[in-house]
């Protein structure tokens, strides 16, 4: 008897040893039509320190098929770069993008990009890389990254690799 419990006991133990399933990483690809953007300027002639901005445009998969929506918004913090013989103004946005899959499938990221000399977008096919913050829907629990990548044409290619929280 002694020995059908250490045998049960010790297949127990080797049950429970056993690596747990480890969530896969996953590659969506998304294409954003040329994006509305709204600039909310609190009164200097110049887009800068504490304007906003907000957009809005269609979401494509690979295949041109309309699949949802991006909709995001920013604030512009404008900072000092260099020294005082040679300052530049760096405008670092800060903001939040939520891509919009239907059936309240989305997922949300969060941003900070820097420009510099009036630069207004994303430099021309230079991918900028950001977290992933959350998700609702078949995405909750996503956890990862995306990065956007602005086309000639003033798409924007988004790439997120992600997984799903055990």
């Amino acid at each position: 008897m002694k020995q059908i419990i250490l045998v049960f006991a010790t297949a127990i133990y080797l049950l429970s040893c056993q690596n747990q399933p480890v969530s896969k990483w996953e590659t969506l690809k998304l294409i954003q039509d040329n994006p509305l953007v709204t600039h909310i300027n609190l009164g200097d002639p110049a887009h800068g320190h504490g304007d906003g901005s907000s957009f809005e445009a269609p979401l494509r998969d690979t295949l041109g098929n309309i699949v949802g929506e991006a909709l995001g918004w920013t604030v512009t913090v404008d900072i000092m770069d260099g020294d005082l013989t040679n300052p530049k103004i760096l405008k670092e946005r800060i903001g939040t993008s939520v891509f919009n899959l239907g059936d309240e499938n989305e997922i949300v990221g969060s941003r900070i990009t820097s420009y510099y000399d009036g630069e207004q977008r994303l430099k021309l096919g230079l991918p900028q890389v950001y977290p992933i913050m959350g998700g609702t829907g078949k995405y909750k629990g996503i956890e990862g990254e995306f990065s956007a990548t602005r086309q000639a044409d003033s798409s924007y290619v988004y790439i997120f690799n992600f997984k799903m929280s055990d």
